[in-house]
């Protein structure tokens, strides 16, 4: 099979599978329903309205709403990421169908019957592997989960699982090349950063400190560092929110370590204390990194200060990036805390893209 990224994007499509299967996260981000059908569906040729003699029909009424869907779920400039992870979703499930077709008509069978052949040969779920996949996964399931309560679902879950397996397998068997493009913006990658400037891959995030989801994020960038520690750059931005009060005086104070070359030390403290971040803790903090506390104090109520910070607030809001974290990886768009499978994904096919 000559689709590289294709395991690292089924593994995120497992992730957000279980995630809607037991709510498993609520959200990834700090930001400023379902199908059915019913008796009596009409035909999309049917006329629904009539202008003099012209009809319309209910396929001419549906084309307009889907125009209008698409673009308020992937707005220009806003959702390229959303986008484009929906049509590679929509060009598996496509392949999926085809694979399935193909090897249903082989065996004289019906798409549904083979594939129900196909998982009844492979070995039962277990009240053990129910069990073992509660325990790896804990940390992921709502506060106070239970394995009573989530056991259906990690079994209805891992029965999926099977079937994903089987369609994987088709995959691998044949010839997949998927040549779908990324859109890509142009963004500056200033301010402080982790990993060489010659790095192939830049990660620019733009974060909030008073946000959790940055908080939760910090230990899969710093993950992601120690993987690439000479292909990947990380460049931090500020994107304080309006609703988070002490943000934006946290990324001055931030700005203000930096200058005394303590940045990524400060940043880290900020974020194990985000409930604390009025203006005598973050003059707390910089005594704890024995910074020099007049230039500290100073630079905190510098406009230059301000200004730093405004400018990375233009740059979020010219990109719509209106939530945090927001990340530009070589320009893709990423928004939320994702796992570190995701980044990983899209560094991994950022490096076979660049030949590393």
């Amino acid at each position: 099979m000559q689709d590289s990224g294709n395991k690292r994007i089924d593994t995120k499509r497992i992730l957000i599978r279980f995630g809607l299967l037991v709510s498993l996260v609520a959200a990834l981000a700090c930001a400023n329903g379902g199908e059915g059908s019913g008796d009596g569906a009409q035909s999309d040729a049917s006329p629904v309205a009539h202008l003099d003699d012209e009809a319309i029909t209910l396929a001419d009424v549906d084309r307009r709403i889907k125009a209008q869907l698409f673009a308020e779920k992937f707005p220009s400039g806003k959702g390229d990421s959303a986008l484009y992870s929906a049509r590679r979703e929509a060009i598996l499930e496509i392949v999926d169908d085809r694979l399935l077709a193909r090897n249903a008509e082989t065996a004289k069978m019906a798409p549904e019957e083979w594939m129900a052949a196909q998982v009844a040969e492979l070995p039962p779920i277990t009240d053990a592997d129910v069990e073992f996949f509660f325990a790896e996964n804990q940390e992921r399931f709502p506060p106070n989960s239970t394995l009573e309560a989530l056991s259906a679902p990690i079994r209805e879950y891992l029965a999926q699982k099977n079937g994903d397996s089987i369609r994987e397998k088709l995959r691998d068997e044949a010839t997949l090349v998927i040549s779908l493009p990324r859109e890509r913006s142009t963004v500056a990658a200033i301010g402080y950063s982790l990993g060489p400037e010659t790095a192939a891959v830049t990660i620019i995030e733009f974060s909030d400190f008073q946000c959790p989801y940055c908080g939760r994020v910090v230990p899969t960038l710093r993950e992601i560092a120690a993987r690439y520690p000479e292909d990947v750059r990380v460049v931090f931005r500020h994107l304080p929110l309006s609703f988070h009060a002490q943000a934006r005086g946290a990324a001055y104070a931030s700005i203000c370590a930096g200058q005394q070359d303590r940045f990524w030390e400060y940043h880290d403290l900020l974020f194990a204390n985000q409930r604390a971040l009025e203006r005598e803790q973050l003059s707390g903090y910089a005594k704890t990194l024995e910074l020099d506390t007049e230039r500290f104090e100073a630079c905190m109520d510098d406009p230059e200060t301000e200004a730093l910070v405004a400018t990375d607030l233009e740059a979020a809001e010219r990109l719509g990036a209106s939530g945090t974290p927001a990340f530009f990886i070589n320009g893709i768009f990423l928004s939320g805390a994702q796992p570190v499978e995701v980044f990983d994904g899209m560094i991994q096919e950022e490096l076979s893209n660049a030949g590393g």
